[in-house]
């Protein structure tokens, strides 16, 4: 039996490398789709996406919604391949898992000195922030975007816009994974992760940090 997911998975993958769309979030703002949708979509979870949303993907890659969610595309196009430049460079690096900070209904950050090695593990991932962290996960306040045991990698150097998940830290200490909106008046304006949750208004004074985040890693990519 053919997973049709992963077919799918493939070939939005695809596309994008040969669009030179770099990440999911830039996807999404392109396609005008939402963004936790299109990543259950490219990462398999969906088993039986809208046909409406299929052919919104398909018409800005000027494929039919068919072959983009029943044929591999890399095989129709073979003998037409894809320049040296076209293909993405990615550079795994150990991401250190912050074992005292956890994100979650009462989590808080912690700002003790961390090194490489000891009990809390690492995750490897392609990064090229070298300041690039994990924290995990705990309860259910961020589903079903991020599911409790799993990790969010954060990249401190990056900067972020609207529309990208971001990590905010307040001065108190909590922690929370919000989509950033807009800044405007001093006041942050953020969409919870979790779609049953209202947004919410946040003080920039009150804020400590607001860091981009890069990705969801699932608990078995921990390691020690």
């Amino acid at each position: 039996m053919i997973d049709t997911s992963d077919i799918l998975s493939q070939n939005i993958k695809y596309l994008m490398v040969k669009a030179r769309i770099n990440s999911i979030t830039e996807l999404a703002r392109r396609l005008q789709i939402n963004q936790p949708t299109l990543h259950r979509l490219v990462s398999g979870e969906v088993k039986d996406p809208k046909y409406a949303t299929l052919k919104q993907i398909a018409e800005y890659f000027q494929v039919s919604p068919i072959d983009l969610a029943e044929k591999k595309l890399h095989e129709l196009d073979e003998g037409h391949e894809l320049p040296p430049e076209a293909y993405i460079s990615l550079q795994f690096n150990k991401v250190p898992v912050l074992g005292n900070t956890q994100l979650g209904v009462g989590g808080l950050w912690s700002d003790t000195p961390y090194s490489v090695g000891s009990s809390d593990g690492f995750i490897y991932w392609p990064t090229k922030d070298v300041d690039a962290y994990a924290l995990k996960c705990v309860g259910d306040s961020m589903m079903p975007r991020i599911k409790e045991g799993e990790f969010v990698i954060v990249e401190p150097n990056h900067s972020y816009n609207s529309g990208d998940e971001v990590l905010v830290v307040t001065q108190d200490g909590e922690v929370m994974v919000k989509t950033f909106l807009f800044e405007r008046d001093g006041l942050l304006h953020l969409m919870s992760v979790n779609e049953d949750h209202p947004p919410v208004r946040v003080s920039r004074e009150s804020v400590e940090k607001v860091h981009y985040v890069a990705g969801i890693a699932k608990s078995a990519l921990r390691m020690y």
